[in-house]
């Protein structure tokens, strides 16, 4: 039985696909990746006066390669004269991806906003 033309395009045109997807596939499966790295910002400038106190936003990012799950942050800072702390707990955190939340406060901050990452785990 002999082919045409288009058949044989067809063939090739295959080969190649399933050549380049293995080779994806290979390359991916033994390369290195990077654990999950959460990090976050606040965005001070964007805080504002609430029915509940004062509320500052955040964006939290993980720039690893592998999800982050149940992201703990802490922020802290002094209100009316005493320490006051604000956590925040992101159930999952994909890897490349960003997620705005929201630290609060029972009032304004007399000075700076510290936060740091409590914890987080890896599926």
């Amino acid at each position: 039985m002999k082919r045409n033309l288009l058949e044989w395009a067809v063939l090739g045109v295959s080969i190649v696909a399933i050549i380049v997807l293995v080779g994806v596939l290979v390359v991916e499966g033994l390369g290195e990746s990077a654990p999950a790295n959460p990090s976050i910002v606040l965005r001070s400038a964007d805080a504002r006066q609430s029915v509940t106190g004062w509320v500052i936003p955040a964006d939290a990012t993980n720039e690893g390669d592998e999800a982050g799950v149940a992201v703990v942050f802490e922020a802290s800072a002094e209100v009316d004269g005493e320490e006051e702390t604000s956590e925040i707990e992101i159930d999952f955190l994909p890897a490349g991806t960003t997620v705005e939340v929201a630290f609060a406060f029972s009032a304004e901050p007399d000075g700076e906003v510290s936060v740091r990452l409590v914890s987080f785990r890896v599926p």
